[in-house]
């Protein structure tokens, strides 16, 4: 019985390991992109939101009900990085 719960515990924290690398992954990728993003001159900032803009609506009509939810997800996260840029 020990031995179950031990592994479980050792299972346990190294999911929780793989779970904290993704996320330092993900935001490092958020960092990322909104500096290239701000990089960029206004125009081809609008083009390029506008171009994501555009790709969101594409996968909203072409998905099922069922991931919309996702797709919504998505789209605020990317409104979320795109807001730095749009600020400077």
């Amino acid at each position: 019985m020990n031995s179950l719960l031990s592994q479980l515990l050792i299972t346990l924290a190294q999911k929780e390991a793989a779970e904290k690398e993704l996320h330092a992954m993900v935001e490092s990728l958020e960092i990322l992109v909104a500096a290239l993003i701000s990089s960029l001159g206004r125009e081809k900032i609008a083009e390029v939101i506008g171009s994501v803009d555009t790709a969101l609506e594409e996968m909203r009509e072409r998905t099922d009900i069922a991931y919309r939810s996702d797709i919504d997800l998505l789209s605020n996260n990317i409104a979320r990085i795109t807001a730095v840029a749009k600020r400077r």
